[in-house]
């Protein structure tokens, strides 16, 4: 089988099993935030900061984000697909607004901050994911994929919280854009 057919043989197969995944998500039923998720084990105050090493645990995010960043703009290191360029750049913002984004949630933990922790990582999730098939499976699939990847973590994200918002929290969509990407990422199926 030449490389292209095979190609589309493994992107057919992705799409099947995102699609049979998303599908299969809702034969369950809604799963709600659970309220003990923002009780953590040190919520000790430093220097007038709440949950301080919680929240402190973050900048080591920031700081590989920045750095990642600078390196990927201004060094561009040898060996990199020059095609999956805005793919990783795209990654390691969500990094870089991870850090902050958890920082923010750790500071006053509610649902409500909740919301700037999750977005932040669903955007490196996916643009890991785009990543991981474009250098896997086909550049062209890698690129192509990423801003509808993006979307759909996105509105995972948005889903859950207006769900909560309501009283009637949903997870499912989250809880499949995070774990997901795990089952499908080859190489599961790179012999297929």
């Amino acid at each position: 089988m030449n490389k292209p057919a095979k190609e589309n043989k493994k992107i057919a197969l992705l799409l099947l099993l995102s699609v049979s995944g998303i599908l299969s998500v809702f034969l369950f039923q809604p799963i709600a935030q659970d309220p003990v998720y923002h009780h953590f084990a040190d919520s000790r105050q430093y220097a007038g900061i709440p949950n301080f090493w919680n929240v402190i645990s973050n900048f080591p995010f920031v700081v590989v984000g920045i750095l990642a960043l600078y390196c990927l703009v201004k060094r561009k290191p040898q060996g990199m697909f020059q095609e999956l360029f805005i793919n990783k750049l795209t990654f390691f913002l969500g990094i870089f607004l991870t850090g902050i984004g958890s920082s923010y949630y750790h500071l006053h933990p509610a649902n409500e901050t909740l919301l700037w922790d999750r977005l932040p990582m669903t955007i490196s999730f996916m643009a890991f994911f785009s990543i991981i098939i474009g250098e896997m499976i086909s550049l062209k699939a890698g690129k192509a994929f990423l801003v509808p990847l993006l979307v759909i973590g996105i509105v995972s994200v948005l889903y859950w919280h207006i769900t909560e918002g309501k009283g009637r929290g949903d997870l499912r969509l989250y809880g499949l854009v995070q774990f997901l990407p795990m089952l499908l990422t080859p190489p599961n199926y790179a012999t297929f």
